[in-house]
């Protein structure tokens, strides 16, 4: 029996899971299958699996702990889902959460295709620096960003 093949949405709070239901509308009129990883679902039609947040706003040392946490449940999702469908990408709107997620479809050779959020202009974050040079593909909402990273790819706003 033949696994089902799902494309991987990853997302965090905010402006990042605004993001990805605007991209998911798009997305949503193809053949793709989709199951979602973030800290609360997008839609109610979409498989969901619970991916908590991995830092403290407020206090460096939560924020140790959390991210530690944060790994290893990390690795573990992404490892049983891989075992349980056929996962032929991943597309994330960030933040850092998409990091460890991305890092091992990457080693199992699936397509990695990050987002950087809209509201960066002049500056990259953190998981922006990191992904440039993980993902396939690295898409920027804002023209300025081409400058911050060479191999990027202007997708326009979503």
């Amino acid at each position: 029996m033949s696994k089902q093949k799902i494309t991987l949405l990853i997302y965090g709070e905010g402006g990042h899971k605004q993001e990805m239901k605007l991209l998911y509308n798009r997305l949503s009129k193809s053949s793709l299958e989709f199951i979602t990883l973030g800290t609360t679902p997008i839609n109610s039609s979409i498989l969901h699996y619970e991916l908590g947040d991995v830092r403290h706003k407020k206090n460096r040392l939560k924020s140790f702990f959390m991210a530690s946490i944060g790994i290893i449940h990390s690795c573990t999702l992404t490892i049983k889902l891989c075992y349980k469908y056929e996962i032929v990408g991943i597309i994330s709107t960030g933040p850092g959460i998409a990091i460890i997620p991305s890092l091992i479809l990457k080693l199992f050779g699936k397509k990695v295709v990050f987002i950087e959020t809209f509201c960066r202009f002049y500056t990259r974050s953190f998981t922006g620096r990191i992904m440039s040079k993980l993902g396939c593909e690295f898409w920027v909402q804002n023209k300025e960003q081409k400058k911050l990273y060479k191999n990027a790819k202007f997708c326009g706003r979503l």
